[in-house]
Order: C-alpha cells, then sequence, then structure tokens
C-alpha cells in the first residue's frame, strides 16, 4: 500500500507546548511513533517528510494515510474517528509504545496488498548494512524533533531549511530503497549538515556529551565488549577490583580495552581498588585502596586512570586534595546510589578541599540512557546547560547493552556530526574544554552517606563494629610500620619485616640496646605517636613496682597487677624497672599520708574533674571540672524504641520531640579500683521498656587515669530485644546530653575538626562540644554514626540490626586543647614489651623525632627499601585545626637530605635542613609527605 502522507498525532497544540512530562510506556511511544515514520522505505513511498497533527484535531484527509497514534494522544480522540479514518482507506497504528514494534507494523501496511491475493507480501531481504543505515534514518527523524525542541527550549524560532531537508531525505530515502548505500549514506550526511546549521544558528559553540559506561561483576561479558567495541567515545567506570577479575576471567575483554585505551576511544574512570565506604575509612586506609588500585590498572591495562570517579556514594572534602597528590587531573563530583552530595551551579568547575588543593571536577549529575522520559527530555536538559553553563555539558549513564533506542539514535546521529554534541572522554573533555573561572568549596555537612541504611536493608553483618575493627587495625599498622621505620634507622641490621606493634617494638628496642646492657631485665614501653602520651602499663613481669620517677608519674598494685603510669615522649621510648634494678632517683620525696582515694561510692576523681555515677541509672550523672562551676556532661545507655506512625491528618512533628526511649535501671555500682594511679568504677543493670519488660543488660565500666582529662566509658550490653529495620530510629546507643546549648558543634572529618549542624553525623573519630567557657570532646572509638535529638543530647549509635558487637570503647575529655592527638591517642595500642634487657643508657627515656606543632599529627612512617645502605623514610603529617604556619620536624640523627613529595613520591619541592631540623610550611588542613634520607646505619 502506497502511502501518501505520514502522520503523527500528537498531544500538543503546537511545538511550543510538546508534552516533556510523559514517563514510561508514554514517553517512549511519544518518540517511537515520531521517529517511525522516517523510516527510508515509508519515505520513499510518501516522496514527503513525515508530518504530525494534533490529536483532537487531526486531518481531514484520510485516505492512503499512515497514521500513528501514541499512547499519549489516545484520550484525545474524537469518538468513532478511529473506525473512520480506517472506513477511509488510512492505516492507524494504535496501542505500540516500541519502535521496532511500530517500523515492523507500517512495514506490514506498506507492503500489503503487494500480494496477488492481497496478503501482506514478504518485504524486499536487506543487508545488515542496508538495515543499519535504516536506523540512521530513524536516527534522523530524532535528530529533527529534538532540534526543533531545542529552537524553542533557547526562545529561537525555527530556522530549518525544511525544503532542503526534503529533498535530501527523499533522494536518500530512495537511493536506499534502490540498494545504493553509498548515495543513500551521502545525503543522510547532507540531512544532519542542515540540522546542525540550525542548532549553530542559535548556540555557535561545542556541545558535549559524555557516556559512562557502568561495570560490575554481572556485566563483564558481551555487552561490555560490544561497548568498547563501538564507534562513539565512552567512559568506563570500573573499579581496580574488577579490572583484575577482568584479567582473570575475560583476558580478551582487556586485550580489547587495552587497544582501545591506545586509540583513545574509551577513557577508564575510576582509581580505588574498591569502592568502601571512603568518607569514614582512615585517612592511611583510604590512600592504601588509591594505592593498591593504581598498581592494578597500571599493571593490567599499561595505564592508570587520571579522572577519579565512583558507583558508591563516597564523596568527601578531604578527597581533592588525595586526588591531586595522586596524580589525578580531574574528578567526577557525583555518585550514581543513595546518599546526599552538593551540586554546583555548573558542569564544570573547580573543587576546592578543606585545604587549598582544588581539582577539576564534573558536577552534573548522569541522566539514565536506559529511559524514554530522559530522551523525551533530552531539549530541555540540553537547553538549560547551554543557557547556564560555562562548558555545556550531558552525561549519561547506562550498564554495558542496556540503553534506550533514543541513545542509540544520539549515538548515531553524533557518528554524523555533532547537531546535538559531541561524544568525548572524559580525558578529552577536561584536557581541551576551558577551565572554570572560579572555585567551588563545599562543606562537610553537605555530604550524607547512606551507608548504615544500606548496611541494614541488604543484612550486611555488623555495620557499626566493622568500622571499630578497621580503625584498631589501621592503628596497629600505623604503629607497626612506624617503630620498624624506627628500628632500621637506629641500625642496618633491623631489617626483617615485623607483623604486629610488639614484635616491631622488640626491633627497636634491640637496636637501642646494641648490646649495651645493664645485665638485668624489664619493660620497654613505645610510643609510635608524634606526642607524648600517659600510658597505663601492665608491668606484672617485673618482680617490684618500678620507681615513680623519671618517666613513672604513677604505680598500683591491685587485683593481682602491677600497674604504673609512664609519660612516653612522642615518637619515643620508656625503659621501666623494678625498684632493686634501677636506683631511685634522688628529689622525690613520698607523701606525707596516703592521697585521697579516685574511687569511693559512686563518685570518681582525679586533679581536673570529678564524675557523679546516677545511684539510680548507673549512668554519669554529672561530670564536675575543678576550674569551672556546673555540670559539663551526663550520660545513658538507652534503646530508642519504634515510635508510632502518625496518623492521616495529624500534624508533623519532629520525630525526635516524642521519641520514646527504655529506662536505665542499675543493680549495683562497685568499685574496681581506687588508685593511686587508675580509679574504676563499675555499673550493672538492665534497659527497660516503660511497661517494665526488660531490654537489655548492662555493665558499664567509668575509668580515669591520674592526671589525665579523659574520662573512658566502657560498655557491654547483653540484648535481649533486638533492634527494628530502621537503623536511624531503632537502635541502642550512649546518650550524651549537656546543660547549656553549646556556641560550635565539630565533627571530625578525616581526622580534622569541621563545623556542623547536621541532625545525622558520620564522625568516626571525635565530637568536640564547645561553649563560651568550656570545651568536651567526645571520642567514640570507630563508632561513626551519631544522631543529635536537640539542641542539647547526642545519641552515639552501639548497635542497630545486624550488630554482634557487645562491647565499647568511648570517652569524654575536658578541655582538650587538641582533639586528633585525643582521638588517635584513644585508638592506639598500648606497645609494650615486658622482658627486655636494660640499657645502660644515663636516660630512662627518650625520643627519636620531634614535631613542633601540636596541631600537626603524623598519619604514617614508612620505610623505603632502596638497594644502598642509606635509610629513607617517608612521614605523611596532618594539620588538623586549621591553623596554617611552619612545622619543624627534628631527628635524633641529622637527615642528609629533605624533599616534600606526593603521594606517588614525586619531588614537589626541596627542603632545608639545619642541623638536626627539617621546616615545611603546611596549610590548613593539608595533609603532606615528606621525605627524609639518612647516612647509613651501623649494623649491630
Amino acid at each position: 500500500m502506497k502511502f501518501f502522507e505520514l502522520i503523527v498525532l500528537l498531544p500538543c497544540h503546537s511545538l511550543e507546548d510538546f508534552p516533556i512530562h510523559h514517563q514510561g510506556n508514554e514517553a517512549e511511544g511519544l518518540l517511537a511513533a515520531w521517529s517511525a515514520l522516517w523510516h527510508p522505505a515509508l519515505i520513499a513511498s510518501s516522496g514527503a517528510l513525515p508530518t504530525w497533527f494534533r490529536a483532537d484535531a487531526p486531518s481531514e484527509e484520510l485516505a492512503s494515510r499512515l497514521i500513528i497514534v501514541p499512547e499519549a494522544s489516545e484520550s484525545l480522540l474524537l469518538s468513532g474517528w478511529v473506525a473512520r479514518a480506517k472506513s477511509e482507506g488510512a492505516a492507524v497504528l494504535r496501542k505500540l509504545h516500541r519502535r521496532d514494534e511500530l517500523v515492523g507494523a507500517a512495514l506490514d501496511e506498506l507492503y500489503r496488498d503487494a500480494g496477488p491475493d492481497g496478503s501482506t507480501a514478504s518485504r524486499p531481504p536487506r543487508s545488515d548494512e542496508s538495515a543499519a543505515l535504516a536506523r540512521d534514518f530513524l536516527a534522523l527523524g530524532t535528530a529533527f524533533l529534538w532540534v526543533e525542541l531545542l529552537t524553542r527550549q533557547m526562545r529561537y524560532m525555527s530556522n530549518i531549511d525544511e525544503v532542503h531537508l526534503k529533498n535530501e531525505t527523499v533522494a536518500g530515502a530512495k537511493a536506499w530503497e534502490a540498494g545504493d548505500l553509498e548515495a543513500a549514506r551521502r545525503h543522510l550526511g547532507n540531512c544532519f549538515e542542515v540540522i546542525t546549521e540550525a542548532r549553530e544558528r542559535f548556540y555557535p559553540v561545542n556541545c558535549y556529551l559524555v557516556d559512562l559506561t557502568l561495570v560490575a561483576e554481572s556485566t563483564l561479558g558481551a555487552g561490555l565488549a560490544a561497548e568498547i567495541d563501538g564507534d562513539a567515545p565512552t567512559n568506563l567506570l570500573v573499579s581496580g577490583q574488577l579490572v583484575e577479575r577482568i584479567e582473570a576471567e575475560q583476558p580478551a575483554i582487556v586485550e580489547k580495552l587495552k587497544l582501545a585505551l591506545d586509540h583513545r576511544r574509551v577513557a577508564v574512570v575510576g582509581g580505588e581498588y574498591l569502592e568502601d565506604e571512603l568518607p569514614i575509612v582512615p585517612r592511611e586506609g583510604v590512600l592504601d585502596n588509591f594505592l593498591r588500585g593504581i598498581a592494578i590498572y597500571q599493571r593490567v591495562l599499561g595505564q592508570r586512570p587520571t579522572v577519579f570517579g565512583r558507583r558508591r556514594f563516597g564523596l568527601s572534602p578531604a578527597l581533592p586534595l588525595v586526588l591531586s597528590r595522586l596524580g589525578f587531573e580531574a574528578a567526577m563530583h557525583f555518585t550514581l546510589d543513595d546518599g546526599q552530595f552538593p551540586l554546583s551551579s555548573q558542569s564544570k568547575t573547580r573543587w576546592e578541599g578543606l585545604d587549598p588543593s582544588a581539582i577539576d571536577a564534573l558536577c552534573r549529575v548522569p541522566l539514565d540512557a536506559a529511559s524514554a522520559e530522559t530522551f523525551l527530555n533530552f531539549p530541555r536538559t540540553m537547553g538549560e546547560s547551554m543557557d547556564s553553563d560555562h562548558v555545556a555539558t550531558v552525561v549519561f549513564a547506562h550498564w554495558p547493552g542496556q540503553a534506550s533506542p533514543f541513545y542509540e539514535d544520539l549515538r548515531r546521529i553524533a557518528a554524523y556530526g555533532a547537531p546535538l554534541g559531541k561524544f568525548i572522554t572524559l580525558d578529552e573533555y577536561f584536557a581541551t574544554t576551558d577551565s572554570p573561572g572560579d572555585l567551588t568549596r563545599f562543606k562537610a555537612d553537605q555530604y550524607r552517606a547512606p551507608y548504615l541504611w544500606q548496611a541494614v536493608v541488604r543484612k550486611h553483618g555488623d555495620p557499626l563494629s566493622k568500622h571499630m575493627a578497621g580503625a584498631k587495625e589501621q592503628s596497629e599498622a600505623r604503629s607497626t610500620a612506624a617503630l620498624a621505620a624506627f628500628a632500621r634507622l637506629l641500625s642496618s641490621a633491623a631489617s626483617t619485616v615485623a607483623a604486629t606493634p610488639e614484635t616491631a617494638a622488640a626491633q627497636l628496642a634491640g637496636a637501642i640496646v646494641s648490646g649495651r646492657t645493664t645485665g638485668t631485665r624489664g619493660c620497654f614501653v613505645a610510643n609510635a605517636e608524634s606526642f607524648a602520651r600517659r600510658l597505663v602499663v601492665d608491668v606484672s613481669k617485673l618482680e617490684r613496682l618500678p620507681a615513680v620517677e623519671g618517666p613513672v608519674v604513677g604505680v598500683q598494685e591491685s587485683s593481682g597487677k602491677k600497674l604504673a603510669l609512664v609519660e612516653v615522649p612522642g615518637c619515643g621510648f620508656a625503659w621501666l624497672a623494678s625498684t632493686d634494678a634501677a636506683p631511685t632517683a634522688p628529689g622525690r620525696a613520698k607523701p606525707a599520708k596516703a592521697p585521697r582515694p579516685m574511687a569511693e561510692g559512686n563518685l570518681l576523681r582525679n586533679e581536673f574533674f570529678e564524675v557523679t555515677v546516677h545511684p539510680t541509672t548507673g549512668g554519669i550523672r554529672s561530670i564536675h571540672a575543678a576550674s569551672a562551676r556546673g555540670n559539663r556532661l551526663s550520660q545513658q545507655l538507652a534503646f530508642r524504641l519504634p515510635a508510632a506512625r502518625p496518623k492521616a491528618g495529624d500534624l508533623w512533628r519532629d520525630p525526635d520531640e516524642d521519641a520514646p526511649y527504655s529506662v536505665m535501671c542499675v543493680d549495683a555500682i562497685d568499685v574496681l579500683s581506687a588508685g593511686p594511679a587508675v580509679g574504676e568504677i563499675a555499673s550493672r543493670g538492665r534497659l527497660m521498656s516503660p511497661e517494665g519488660q526488660r531490654l537489655a543488660g548492662f555493665v558499664q565500666t567509668l575509668r580515669l587515669v591520674r592526671g589525665s582529662r579523659r574520662l573512658e566509658i566502657d560498655v557491654e550490653l547483653d540484648i535481649d530485644e533486638p533492634p527494628r529495620a530502621d537503623p536511624w530510629n531503632s537502635y541502642y546507643a550512649c546518650r550524651f546530653a549537656w546543660p547549656d546549648d553549646v556556641s560550635n558543634v565539630r565533627r571530625s572529618v578525616g581526622m580534622t575538626a569541621q563545623p556542623t549542624t547536621a541532625k545525622r553525623l558520620e564522625s568516626p573519630e571525635f565530637i568536640e562540644l564547645q561553649a563560651e567557657k568550656w570545651k568536651t570532646t567526645l571520642l567514640v572509638g570507630g563508632l561513626p554514626y551519631h544522631r543529635r535529638t536537640s539542641d542539647r543530647m547526642l545519641d552515639t549509635l552501639l548497635v542497630v540490626r545486624g550488630e554482634t558487637c557487645r562491647r565499647f570503647r568511648l570517652a569524654a575529655v575536658l578541655d582538650a586543647a587538641h582533639p586528633a592527638q585525643e582521638a588517635i591517642d584513644f585508638a592506639a595500642p598500648v606497645i609494650v614489651n615486658g622482658d627486655v634487657p636494660l640499657a645502660t643508657a644515663s636516660s630512662s627515656a627518650g625520643w627519636l623525632f620531634h614535631i613542633d606543632a601540636r596541631n600537626v599529627v603524623v598519619t604514617s612512617w614508612q620505610r623505603i627499601d632502596e638497594s644502598s645502605e642509606a635509610c629513607v623514610l617517608r612521614v605523611r603529617l596532618l594539620e588538623t585545626e586549621g591553623r596554617p604556619g611552619r612545622v619543624t620536624l627534628r631527628a635524633f640523627r641529622a637527615p642528609s637530605a629533605a624533599h616534600q613529595v606526593d603521594f606517588l613520591g614525586q619531588t614537589m619541592a626541596e627542603l632545608p635542613i639545619q642541623g638536626d631540623a627539617v621546616a615545611v610550611d603546611i596549610a590548613s588542613f593539608e595533609w603532606i609527605e615528606l621525605e627524609l634520607s639518612f647516612p647509613a646505619a651501623p649494623r649491630l
């Protein structure tokens, strides 16, 4: 059946009000109905371009017309119109929304009546090349619609030369029909030039299209290979772990990918080995993950990503510095799962982190390339980018082989030119597009991770304690590496790899002694941190308690244990011996009378404050500082009970205002240690529901050390009633309360203190409460999630559904000058070797390195193995309080050379050496790495 006219009925009065609000099948049906009529067989039959009419005012001429009615237009059809159209000789296609089905049905109508009996004749056979070219005609129809809509979005009038477009399209269709594919392709090229010229009249600069192909374990097959082999530039978002898996399971894909990378058709985006919960992972863990990932990319693919990106949430204001020091040139400032992150007003911006470091970033959230509504709205999306962006950009994301046919249209359009934008790899995008003119800095509170909710919903084990365990593992690994590096610096014989802090301490002790011993044995205490620590050391292996002198500031013996309170210098050590193994230093008289007990009844005290245990609840009733009046902090354990659901019509209320909690009831309060070095009180009891049901048992132990401003809180729970599925509304928590509205609350972000007003906090190290005259720091020991239930109350989550851990360590520090140091000290292990030969040195304590800025902490010491005998150490320093300045690092041996390097070991600057000191400038919240070279150490 030959068609005189090809018509689509649209639910609009003009293209000015073309309906872009439809979703699902209706959205797909609108685009499919428009573009299906551009099949070359149909155009060759009609000799004209397809046209459209209003669905409520269709054409009166119906004979030999092919009319498509999309689902969105059905409700606007006149009653009885379909029957009249068919009776007058029109072919009407309805209730189809897939384009391949519409094209098939239209071609069936075209070849109907071709057979001698009036049946549908078989279609002429077509080659694969011919079929592919036919799809280019469909893409031309889509391009025509999009440019027309884009013209109106940009407030211009249509300026397409429709006569020329018609002539070229019909000529191309007839050439296709005749099998002259080269001529058809030439005419198609002319058609796309017409459309490109029309777009360039109102926007004469380049637009960019970014294809982001997401790679997962389930998409490593043929679909991924097809994406790599495609003609359109694409970007593979893939982690180092998946690259490693592709190498093992799909080596052929690796070869394809390496070839595509060499030809710059594909760019790899990523950088990490695995997409961990980056914002709440310790800094050194984040860096280790990146370094491991970069090594995998380099080994398998021969090159590493220069653009950072991840599918899972994991953005943080601490990232720009890490990325820039790892050689990344740009980043994707968006993720593709749950979680909140800030948006920039520009597609391309310069992302500035906590410190002055900055990196180019793509901030435009990708569109779903598998969704029809994405492409129904595409002209508006592109128009908005043209209007507001410095660099007009649209980003699409999809799984391999899972994209809408209209996305395939966009790729085909781009193959003929750039009427609607140019597909580009991110490497090329950041290298060739104009740099943004200003910096964008986002606040820490603008990021909120979805990890807790995801872990509970997906039934991942231990969503809270795994972070405690990870923080402990990182702290121990850092201590081990530091002590081993110190030992290597002292003696080249200490070159074996230490597995634990204790074995590394044994190496260090041996290097310090170096054969010069007193012939007696004692305890060796090591401190891998950059600041002095006051440690409670178990010296039960000693025959007698050590003398209270030198580094020993207190001793006690209770419950069969000997304890010593020891001040150990930063990056240093202390030797402890029985009183008969080392003479008592003069000048320290014994007290005339026994000191007041540190713990008695329900009171716990030292020089700085007094803690009262509540006689009814067993929680902390009050903490009174010696220097000021008034209660500083109260605390209880509690189970947040599920709140009643609001009824329809009820006014909204803050769920925290009426949230029900359990009641804490104490059964016994016992003094475990009365001092004089350590005081401990334990309370035992139950958490009860308001109805009197036992929900959990508890044991809470409060611990206070002589001369310390830190109150340690050890919690053990015996849970009867498990939390429900909503982890932010049903949980066991340690509840803190303070009497006055604080002027400032700060939380840790990568061990730096950042202001916060958020109700749900991710802060695995510390939370700082600051009023006008006082400051209290809560140390949370790796527990990352907290809920602020009012201006004066905070819940630190201990147990949610899926959590098996029942023992927790927290602390409160009064008037801490440096919260990051307190958090590191709280998490760091006490490293003791209890039976070592004592040194003959004149001092019972010493240091190996010293840093003169308390706001700067060392996050890592590493020994760099080289072929020469010289010892090279790398140290990373972090400014934690936003106070820039010059830092001086002193060593017990004068270094021969010093450099500042990036995190890949590349030299950034040579540093001056003055005797045993190296000075370096550090910016606010900056994280830097220094490389120190020392002459060869003597062998033992």
